[in-house]
């Protein structure tokens, strides 16, 4: 599976919120023109909604809360980058979704901290690019859920993730459904 090396950093939660089923995923893929990454479906569908140590949370399309709703922040989040790649051009020099290979939000923290996927090439190979609160964005050349499991280890260095996200055992608390 893709997401093995995250499952064995990452335990799954007893009780499982909003996860989706097949029907409602060709719903989402309609939405946005084509198909998510395949590591994202997967752990929409093991870990469903909630919040990685306290810090980190993965949009999720079939959540309740528009806060955390991918659907509902990708707008949100989307125009907040237009203005940010309006005003500093020269350091934000990504196109955003639904430009071709523009970026598409995944996940927030609770700094305020922005994680998306580069959407450049088919959905499985889209990389990860950061846009941390107070510094210029990053770009990692691996999925989302290499990003997650290797900054669980401490293996990514990135302005978007304090040190105490990396730890010996991760926790998702999940969200109330």
């Amino acid at each position: 599976m893709v997401i093995d090396e995250l499952l064995s950093l990452l335990p799954r939660p007893a009780q499982l919120t909003e996860q989706g089923t097949t029907g409602q995923w060709g719903a989402v893929t309609s939405k946005l023109g084509g198909p998510l990454p395949a590591d994202y479906m997967q752990f929409i569908d093991h870990y469903g909604s909630g919040t990685i140590n306290s810090f980190l949370t993965v949009l999720n399309p079939f959540s309740a809360n528009p806060h955390v709703n991918l659907l509902d922040q990708m707008f949100i989040q989307l125009s907040a980058l237009r203005e940010l790649r309006t005003s500093y051009p020269e350091n934000f020099p990504f196109p955003l979704f639904f430009e071709p290979g523009g970026l598409l939000p995944w996940a927030i923290s609770d700094d305020g901290d922005l994680f998306c996927w580069s959407t450049v090439g088919a959905s499985g190979l889209w990389e990860v690019v950061t846009v941390p609160r107070s510094d210029s964005p990053e770009h990692f050349k691996m999925s989302m859920a290499q990003f997650l499991a290797r900054g669980l280890a401490g293996q990514v260095k990135s302005s978007a993730l304090p040190p105490h996200f990396a730890s010996a055992a991760g926790s998702f608390e999940p969200h109330a459904a």
